[in-house]
């Protein structure tokens, strides 16, 4: 060692992050590294995530698939290609919501994959809780209220 330098103090971690010395030693030293650098660690997390954003998606999108609706990737796509790739109610072409895809729509007491639907429309069935009798109720009654004006609504709100 040359003169005039010092070996650097050791520290006691244990002490600087609220742990006792025997729990702070039972720690995974993975763990360990984490709360000394936590930081560090978020910055690795948030880099590690947008440069494997592809794969993870894929990856998780797959798994979903297989494990809520008994779906590969592939048979999806073959339903989504069946349906000439448009909500099988709206026929929209554009699907919405958080992921812009369209969502499996199935049977909540058998499980079987019925089609696929935009957001809207299958928010609409799960709201109807999958009813079809409500549904139609629904259809009746927007049809036979479609000749009300926005006028007449509003001097019907006024009365």
């Amino acid at each position: 060692m040359k003169e005039g330098k010092e070996l650097p103090k050791k520290i006691n971690d244990w002490a600087d992050y609220g742990y006792s010395e025997e729990d702070w030693k039972s720690l995974d030293k993975t763990i360990r590294y984490k709360i000394r650098h936590p930081q560090r660690c978020k910055d690795f997390q948030k880099n590690y995530r947008e440069s494997h954003k592809e794969g993870s998606y894929l990856r998780s999108r797959k798994s979903q698939l297989k494990l809520k609706y008994n779906l590969t990737i592939e048979e999806y796509d073959e339903l989504l290609e069946s349906q000439e790739f448009k909500c099988a109610i709206c026929l929209t072409d554009k699907p919405t919501g958080k992921w812009k895809q369209f969502a499996v729509d199935h049977c909540h007491q058998t499980g079987k994959v019925r089609g696929l639907l935009c957001n809207d429309c299958n928010r609409g069935m799960g709201l109807l809780r999958d009813n079809s009798n409500l549904l139609r109720k629904a259809a009746e009654y927007l049809d036979n209220h479609k000749s009300i004006t926005k006028n007449e609504n509003k001097e019907r709100n006024n009365e």
